[in-house]
């Protein structure tokens, strides 16, 4: 009874039909670039802030920094997402935005301070990804294909997830500085918030397609 049930979970957690879907596209392709940018911050901020100039000491509390905002940042969206009347999907891309903006600027920071602000706001807009990517699942697909989705999902983020920070790594060895690394993690984050922009543009369209190919139905 176990095995037949877990063989059908596997089987609906690979069902790649989902693939044909345009918003389960778009939502896909946004994740696995924030993905390629998430844990570049994580790997390379102590090293980039002592680059900097400031003493490892205070750069190592830069990681202490960015866990507790990361702690507060889910849970403050999370309770702001539960509100009826907020647009979660809004509040996602809001948040990736503003988070791979910051991560960009972050190569002008000098100072402990300059530091620590980026830290706050990459800590907290970044929760955003872990704590809304499930709920934004069922508003745009339904909770009936939560689980398939969440499973190609994570098969694309531990794809990324792979592959951003060794290219992080290649880039300081090429370019001997971390700029590029803040460059490329930024780039990835703030288009993943930004495309999901049209998600409302695509909606519409694919209901207004269903609506007409249900009425040529009926007509015939």
């Amino acid at each position: 009874m176990i095995r037949k049930m877990l063989c059908v979970m596997i089987k609906q957690m690979l069902d790649f039909t989902l693939l044909k879907d345009p918003i389960f596209i778009l939502y896909t392709v946004s994740n696995f670039l924030t993905s390629i940018g998430f844990n570049i911050p994580y790997l390379y901020l102590v090293p980039q802030a002592t680059l900097r100039g400031i003493p490892s000491q205070h750069s190592s509390y830069l990681l202490a920094l960015l866990g507790i905002a990361n702690t507060l940042g889910r849970i403050v969206l999370g309770f702001i997402s539960d509100k009826p009347w907020i647009n979660r999907l809004m509040v996602y891309n809001v948040c990736l935005t503003i988070c791979g903006v910051a991560t960009i600027l972050s190569t002008y920071c000098t100072g402990i301070l300059s530091f620590s602000l980026y830290t706050i706001v990459f800590g907290s807009t970044i929760g955003a990804y872990v704590g809304l990517t499930s709920v934004i699942l069922v508003d745009l697909l339904g909770l009936d294909k939560l689980t398939n989705a969440f499973g190609i999902l994570l098969m694309f983020q531990g794809i990324a997830s792979l592959v951003g920070p060794p290219i992080a790594g290649w880039l300081y060895d090429v370019m001997d500085s971390y700029n590029p690394a803040f460059y490329l993690s930024g780039t990835n984050i703030a288009a993943s918030g930004l495309m999901l922009f049209v998600i409302p543009y695509v909606q519409r369209r694919c209901e207004r397609k269903e609506l007409e190919k249900m009425t040529a139905v009926g007509n015939n």
